[in-house]
């Protein structure tokens, strides 16, 4: 499969390069126009990239800002199947933060559009996160290992607030963290860790990358899969050596698929790499590129 010709060339610049991706994945092209034509004019000033090199899938997010961009995102994902209360509470917080700050990201794989992802970068307080997590029926338990995480990582404020949508009526809450470059926030991630039930076996893969991994800006995350706490924690580390992640995979094919977007870039780094960890479980590895 080429790279997309006539119709949706041109739309914005990366559109070559999301060809080049869905063919590498094996993901019908056509299974991404949708995005790329209602986001268009968003995605020529920011897009970013990311793999899922097991599935396999591909994500493509942009951002804006405005009721009226907001109003768009929510359109599309009405038109995509997502649910009322998915609509919502997407609404809801939109004018809550103002309409400001909007990250919207969608994933496909083999079957078409799978998962539709808003974020907010507002950084809120801990009670304002709190209180959206009791809203969308997190418990006092998933809460509280919230604040515990905040404490230990020396946080006041939640980066990102954001919530993944699946065509089959699912809702993952999500609350990132951030962590400042420097070797201190390796440890306090650890802390993390360990906070979200992680031995020192499942942090080894990342602790043997250490010299490569630490000191660079971070981000911490946790989720909630309708309200349910999921086992472990997801670190995104920025620029991250290609190296690292070809020793992260063992699968000969997943280590080609989690290159494709930095090697369509030109760019000697991935933008991010995202570490998935639980017990007992695993490295789960994904790859961003910013367009």
């Amino acid at each position: 499969m080429s790279a997309p010709e006539g119709e949706y060339q041109g739309l914005f610049t990366g559109s070559a390069r999301l060809g080049v991706l869905c063919a590498g994945l094996e993901i019908p092209y056509p299974h991404v126009v949708p995005v790329v034509a209602a986001f268009s004019e968003r995605l020529k000033s920011y897009f970013e990239l990311s793999i899922d090199p097991v599935v396999p899938s591909l994500g493509v997010m942009t951002r804006g800002e405005g009721q009226a961009f907001a109003f768009r995102v929510a359109r599309f994902m009405e038109e995509g199947g997502i649910s009322e209360q998915g609509l919502r509470r997407f609404l809801v917080r939109a004018k809550v933060f103002e309409y400001k700050n909007i990250f919207f990201k969608v994933e496909a794989d083999e079957r078409g559009l799978r998962e539709y992802s808003t974020y907010f970068r507002r950084r809120p307080s801990l009670e304002v996160a709190h209180a959206c997590l009791a809203d969308s029926g997190v418990d006092a338990e998933g809460v509280g290992l919230m604040e515990a995480v905040a404490e230990v990582l020396e946080k006041d404020t939640v980066h990102f607030l954001a919530t993944a949508a699946s065509r089959q009526g699912g809702l993952m809450e999500k609350v990132y963290f951030s962590q400042p470059e420097g070797a201190a926030s390796w440890d306090r991630m650890r802390a993390a860790a360990v906070l979200a039930d992680l031995t020192d076996a499942d942090w080894a893969p990342l602790d043997a990358h250490r010299a490569s991994l630490e000191g660079r800006t971070t981000f911490v995350s946790l989720a909630y899969a309708n309200g349910t706490l999921l086992p472990g924690l997801k670190i995104d580390i920025h620029n991250v050596d290609p190296r690292v992640v070809r020793n992260l995979l063992t699968d000969p094919e997943q280590r080609s698929r989690a290159d494709i977007a930095r090697a369509s870039s030109g760019a000697e780094a991935h933008s991010y790499v995202g570490l998935g960890l639980a017990a007992g479980r695993p490295v789960r590895v994904k790859t961003y590129q910013l367009g």
